[in-house]
């Protein structure tokens, strides 16, 4: 009975990706089961290397807990939903956001027969979904930007790996590509439809559930890029008046943010970053750490240490830092994004010409504010790969769309080819 659970399951996730490729432009049609297949193996990969490398982690504890949630479904289906809604199991000594993750894991527990491999699947097949439309409405809106998107959202290693599985950083994924389509769509004057709309308030509930402090950056940066794209550049106003009205509402948005969670208290802010920080150097090795100078929760010390957090969190480890094979992958995906960066320099002019101006810096301001709070508090190496893919595959569409170094390679093989 098990494996027929098993084979129903993988028939539809696959029957489902049958269905959605048909419908698909033949422009990225081709990339479609490369990039599901990817996303798939992934979500196993996952799941295997912490069973014989890590031996424990986050995947299975979480999905410990999703199995109780679902063994209680079915012994007592009112007890179960009142779960749902209410609070956490009483055996469960876990956090509140890996418990909000159980409950989604306990959800498909009862569809997969409480198999840890098929509801990674799941969980991964709705990573890839996520990913795949908004690299769909990518390049239909953007030209020649099928390299950019399919290289920063489908492809790239570390982001496929960690997005994965059953984990949080996997439905956070998720949650935040839906979001950032709909805002994408929006900041193009291409109104999302009611069914995207709840879905988008939907996903940034599960965001900010899962990942607040991803919500509590891109949030603020997305409202107040779209009230001063609907308002000051349709009054063709000077630049300057819409970088002051940005930065003033976005300093009204944020203030107004910081009293959701209370760590972002503004009271208590500095401290959180820093107490995070002290907690992961003592459990880390100082090998792995990125060492600030003399930290303190001050704007002082946070801001002359933000651009070493800034650099570390981009490119770091850089390959000479690579003592292991794990780190070496991640070293040389840092040195192709360092690359990447370097060559996409020369864009600059392109940027300030661009009619999507607001959009690309809105998506710039994102990166550098998460990329930040993500070093300082967060400077183990490791850990950082793995939390950092909120902001990553925004930056390598950045660096690599237009890029003359991206463009003149495509150009060779595209010669290579014809001849």
């Amino acid at each position: 009975m098990t494996w027929l659970i098993s084979v129903a399951n993988l028939l539809v996730i696959f029957g489902c990706a049958f269905w959605i490729r048909k419908k698909q432009d033949p422009a990225i049609r081709s990339l479609f089961w490369p990039a599901v297949l990817m996303k798939l193996i992934a979500g196993i990969g996952l799941g295997l290397i912490y069973r014989y490398y890590y031996t424990t982690g986050d995947t299975f504890i979480l999905f410990d807990e999703a199995r109780s949630q679902t063994q209680l479904f079915f012994r007592d289906p009112a007890a179960y939903f009142r779960l749902l809604v209410q609070g956490s199991h009483e055996e469960w000594k876990g956090a509140v956001r890996s418990t909000f993750l159980a409950k989604f894991a306990s959800i498909v527990n009862i569809f997969t027969n409480q198999n840890y491999w098929i509801t990674s699947l799941w969980f991964s097949f709705v990573s890839f979904l996520s990913s795949w439309y908004l690299v769909r409405t990518v390049t239909r809106r953007f030209p020649h930007s099928k390299v950019a998107a399919a290289s920063a959202f489908l492809f790239l290693p570390t982001e496929v790996f960690w997005s994965s599985g059953i984990l949080k950083e996997g439905l956070a994924f998720a949650a935040l590509l839906i979001v950032a389509r709909a805002y994408l769509k929006m900041m193009i004057d291409e109104w999302p439809g009611i069914p995207e709309v709840l879905l988008s308030v939907f996903s940034g509930w599960v965001l900010w559930s899962l990942k607040y402090y991803w919500a509590a950056v891109f949030l603020p940066v997305a409202a107040t890029s779209l009230i001063v794209h609907y308002t000051a550049v349709r009054l063709k106003t000077s630049f300057r008046f819409q970088w002051t009205m940005w930065l003033i509402l976005f300093s009204l948005l944020c203030f107004g943010v910081s009293f959701f969670h209370p760590n972002f208290y503004p009271d208590h802010f500095l401290q959180v970053v820093v107490g995070n920080h002290n907690q992961f150097a003592a459990i880390s090795d100082p090998a792995n750490l990125i060492h600030y100078n003399n930290l303190r929760p001050s704007a002082r010390s946070i801001v002359l240490n933000s651009p070493w957090a800034l650099c570390s969190g981009l490119f770091r480890p850089f390959l000479w830092e690579a003592d292991n094979v794990w780190k070496a992958i991640t070293a040389f995906e840092n040195l192709f994004i360092l690359v990447l960066f370097l060559s996409s320099l020369t864009q600059g002019r392109n940027l300030v010409r661009s009619k999507h101006l607001w959009l690309v810096l809105s998506v710039i301001i994102y990166i550098i504010f998460l990329c930040i709070f993500l070093a300082l508090s967060t400077p183990n190496l490791g850990s950082l790969a793995r939390y950092k893919i909120g902001f990553i595959p925004f930056l390598i569409f950045l660096i690599t769309y237009g890029n003359p170094l991206v463009d003149s390679i495509l150009l060779s093989f595209k010669k290579l080819k014809s001849d």
